[in-house]
């Protein structure tokens, strides 16, 4: 097993090829994040809110809103270290062209999920301002919040590209959007408290990677600071590093072969 190095000038570039071409469609790539955030918040925050008064002690709409930083930060990393990994991957050929230089397989995986993490921060932090706007945020905690997205974000980026290295088409990222993505954002606090859920379905949702960051990120959003947050932190660690290893050996042997 290769144990890359994340913190290399050829990660670096690769990240900011991906943030270039990012850049330059920027008219189309700012909005849909604040304009889901405002959606959901309407539909469920002072619709679905209307009927449910507090959760856990707490307005209902600010215990949705900390849940939907998470939730875009789920969705961003992982359709981008799907789909556009993939495409970067099979269509484009921009694997092989960067390969080609001195840059290494294990430093084109790392740059995707460092991009891919970054731009998920970026569209939870999105989230955090709308909240902020709509005076919707109890406690000065929150600032902590992105950098919890971001080490949230290379975790699902990771786990997306351990997806993308074993798929072989588009059609087959169906199965994992369909029983990962969506079962991790309905079953870890996003919504209402995993705690309600049956018990054997309470233990599954307690360990999707997703739940832990969701508390974690809740408890600075509300400022609700408490020791049991350091459990929280530490499995989101282990499990970046464990999904991180795997997501770049598997493409690696994918590239080679």
């Amino acid at each position: 097993m290769v144990v890359p190095n994340p913190f290399t000038l050829g990660t670096y570039r690769v990240f900011q090829r991906n943030k270039d071409v990012f850049l330059k469609l920027w008219k189309t790539e700012l909005w849909p994040p604040v304009v889901e955030a405002l959606l959901s918040l309407f539909a469920f925050g002072f619709g679905l809110g209307v009927y449910i008064a507090q959760v856990n002690g707490q307005p209902y709409i600010q215990f949705i809103g900390a849940g939907l930083i998470f939730s875009s930060v789920l969705f961003t990393a992982s359709f981008e270290c799907m789909f556009g990994t993939f495409i970067r991957m099979q269509q484009e050929k921009v694997f092989d062209a960067i390969i080609a230089t001195p840059v290494s397989i294990e430093e084109v995986v790392s740059g995707e999920i460092l991009f891919a993490s970054t731009r998920a921060t970026f569209n939870g932090t999105c989230v955090v301002v709308v909240l902020a706007v709509l005076q919707l945020i109890p406690s000065w905690w929150v600032l902590l919040v992105p950098p919890v997205a971001l080490l949230t974000g290379f975790l699902l980026a990771s786990l997306a590209v351990i997806v993308t290295s074993l798929v072989s088409s588009f059609t087959s990222f169906n199965y994992y959007i369909t029983l990962g993505v969506i079962p991790m954002q309905l079953f870890s606090s996003v919504f209402f408290p995993a705690s309600q859920l049956p018990e054997g379905v309470r233990w599954v949702a307690f360990l999707s990677p997703l739940y832990p960051a969701v508390e974690l990120g809740r408890a600075l959003y509300t400022g609700n600071i408490h020791a049991g947050l350091l459990l929280n932190l530490l499995w989101i660690l282990g499990l970046t590093v464990v999904f991180y290893l795997l997501a770049v050996n598997l493409m690696r042997r994918r590239l080679i072969k």
